[in-house]
């Protein structure tokens, strides 16, 4: 028996609605190359399944991304290249070295450390959401947040070879 077609309206406003939010998740885990292939299969991928979720949302597509994100990076493993870092916008509102500390600590976390972060901060994302979307309870992703912050500004600590300057002081308390 086949499938009822999906309703092709409610379809196109939940593609207006977030195709910006989706292509912005993608474009901060993957190179600029891939991005219109995993935002468009990630929506392909949505169609398919659109009459069989209740409520398709936002956290929906973030993890049909997420799918398609891994898929991509499988593909670009077997084929390295040089990785983009879609991550950071702060040009206009940091110091150009802040960015390059930001994005060595960054590359410098794993994965699952860097997507925390990315999804709370960059995606503003509410900790019920992250933990709904990652299989945990809020209590376990409060736990992995605070560790992977003291990765993060562990990594910005530490020295590196992108820029030839003496190392921030830290304040004192």
């Amino acid at each position: 028996m086949k499938s009822p077609r999906p309703d092709p309206l409610a379809f196109e406003r939940l593609f207006r609605e977030h195709y910006a939010s989706v292509a912005r998740y993608v474009a901060r885990r993957l190179p600029r190359e891939s991005l219109d292939d995993v935002v468009s299969a990630t929506f392909v991928v949505a169609w398919r399944k659109f009459d069989e979720v209740e409520g398709p949302n936002l956290l929906w597509l973030y993890r049909i991304a997420g799918y398609e994100v891994a898929h991509e990076r499988r593909r670009l493993a077997r084929h390295p290249q040089r990785e983009i870092l879609g991550d950071l916008e702060l040009t206009d509102t940091l110091a150009l070295e802040d960015v390059i500390d930001l994005a060595f600590a960054f590359s410098q976390l794993s994965e699952e450390d860097a997507d925390l972060l990315r999804m709370i901060h960059w995606e503003q994302l509410e900790r019920s959401d992250v933990a709904e979307l990652l299989g945990c309870t809020v209590n376990t992703l409060n736990v992995r947040y605070h560790r992977a912050k003291e990765r993060l500004a562990t990594a910005i600590g530490q020295p590196h070879k992108v820029a030839d300057r003496p190392q921030k002081m830290k304040e004192q308390p």
